[in-house]
């Protein structure tokens, strides 16, 4: 994520980006920061253990 928005906010002082380029990298830089998290659960889901009790 900071990478991303260094590399924007270096580019768009520089004059470097575009407008349009420096809004997307910040798009990006948003999506993937809320996405990657549920995507990774989905992709390696938590492992349920059960423990059975012998009640004797």
């Amino acid at each position: 994520m900071a990478v991303g928005l260094v590399f924007a906010g270096v580019g768009s002082a520089s004059g470097v980006l575009s407008k349009p380029l420096e809004a997307a990298i910040i798009m990006m830089v948003i999506l993937t920061t809320f996405l990657a998290p549920p995507l990774l659960r989905f992709v390696f889901p938590q492992e349920t253990v059960t423990v059975e009790i012998d009640a004797d």
